[in-house]
């Protein structure tokens, strides 16, 4: 289970104390959302830092200043976060944020607002082994141990965010029609497919590529994946 001393519990799911707060969750929930706000959706280590970068780009036209000039929190800030409170109300419309929020725990004014979304998914083991490496490097999550025991944890929903099944499926799963747009972090990383702008795909040429799943997962492993159907949901 994940640590107390570490998390706070938020509905169920363990969240880490050092972005999080109980002031900051219970902001997030009378939060006045905008029928033009514009929210990116993850799981946690699937490409949420990026669209920090491409939502900016997109929706100035290419114009790098933000991206340049504007550290990535206030220029699209997280929706739970501890400081989100306090550049909230200096974001100009269109606001972008994103945030790891399931479908049911978004604000209430989220449901009947005509926001739109953009979820992205990744491959699951992907999304697993960019997580062990985090969970290594961030001293505030609880320590991994080795990567049979955190995928263990991870298949279990002992991670921080809970399980990466039930949140990509209760976003699958939503009646918000075309306000939602499904984009995988593979179809990211296939520039071309995006169609975006030439200025996006210099500022996300060197990140960071799909992480070759097959050093961590050999056959025992890959067996134990396709019985649990955690493969892919997209």
């Amino acid at each position: 289970m994940a640590s107390k001393e570490k998390y706070l519990f938020y509905h169920g799911l363990p969240i880490p104390k050092t972005a999080h707060s109980a002031e900051s969750l219970k902001y997030l929930e009378t939060f006045q959302v905008q029928d033009d706000d514009i929210f990116c959706v993850t799981y946690p280590k699937s490409g949420t830092t990026w669209m920090q970068t491409i939502l900016p780009l997109l929706l100035n036209g290419g114009d790098l200043t933000p991206v340049e000039n504007i550290i990535s929190w206030k220029r699209v800030p997280w929706l739970e976060a501890a400081n989100f409170a306090s550049v909230a109300d200096k974001l100009s419309s269109p606001r972008a944020m994103v945030s790891h929020l399931p479908y049911h725990l978004m604000p209430a004014s989220f449901y009947s607002s005509k926001a739109k979304v953009i979820y992205v998914a990744r491959n699951t083991k992907d999304s697993l082994v960019s997580s062990f490496y985090f969970h290594q490097m961030a001293k505030f999550l609880d320590d991994p141990g080795t990567f049979d025991e955190f995928m263990d944890k991870f298949l279990a929903g002992q991670v921080f965010w809970g399980k990466w099944t039930d949140h990509v499926k209760s976003w699958r799963n939503t009646d918000l029609g075309d306000r939602i747009l499904y984009i995988t972090y593979e179809e990211m990383i296939q520039v071309r497919s995006l169609h975006l702008l030439d200025g996006i795909k210099n500022a996300i040429k060197n990140k960071s590529l799909v992480q070759d799943a097959r050093v961590h997962y050999p056959p025992p492993q890959n067996t134990f994946f396709k019985s649990h159907n955690v493969i892919m949901l997209y």
